[in-house]
């Protein structure tokens, strides 16, 4: 009965996506289309967070769009990525979601995995079409995060995939700055040794 329901949702929204909603006539509460659609971004989101995957292979099928996100500019990329869903990344992916989409901060799905140290999705990110220096609202990148974060295996990934070790923020502060603030004279090292091998090349 619950999956009955389920796809019925899904059938609805896929059907009031393909209308004119201009010329639609919805008189109950319920078949509201903004409503429906709501409801729906909701549970889809919430099942990409808690990496459920059955929901999500069912949407996918049903032609749902990946790209939608919550009020705060999360979409289901970014939430599985955040959460350490690997799998569920590389579903989305595979499916057509978007990695370059930000948030309402302008972080990214990348940026997130960097965060939290997830870093098998971080390397399947940082192999997409995306700009490897995707900048957010303070004009952080990936390389930040993970300089911040010391995130060393990151660091060294990004820089191989041509992340700009010079890139400052909105602060000023560089990947090497941020890394000696945080007392991480290791990070700042190895980021000034990448940086002098780029220039003897």
């Amino acid at each position: 009965m619950k999956k009955a329901a389920l796809i019925l949702a899904f059938t609805l929204t896929s059907a009031f996506a393909k209308d004119d909603i201009a010329k639609a006539n919805y008189k109950s509460e319920w078949s509201k289309p903004k409503t429906t659609k709501e409801k729906l971004n909701d549970m889809v989101l919430r099942a990409a967070k808690s990496d459920n995957k059955a929901l999500i292979d069912e949407y996918i099928k049903l032609g749902g769009d990946l790209n939608i996100h919550d009020e705060k500019g999360y979409t289901p990329l970014i939430f599985a990525a955040y959460y350490g869903h690997a799998s569920m990344v590389e579903t989305l992916l595979d499916a057509g979601a978007n990695p370059c989409l930000e948030d309402k901060r302008g972080n990214t799905a990348l940026m997130g995995a960097v965060f939290k140290g997830n870093f098998r999705i971080a390397y399947r990110l940082i192999k997409s079409d995306c700009d490897v220096d995707q900048r957010n609202n303070s004009n952080q990148t990936a390389l930040m995060y993970a300089s911040l974060f010391d995130r060393e295996r990151l660091v060294e990934k990004l820089v191989e995939e041509g992340a700009k070790i010079e890139a400052s923020d909105n602060q000023g502060n560089t990947a090497i700055e941020l890394a000696k603030k945080q007392g991480n004279f290791k990070m700042a090292t190895l980021l000034k040794n990448k940086k002098k091998a780029a220039i003897d090349k």
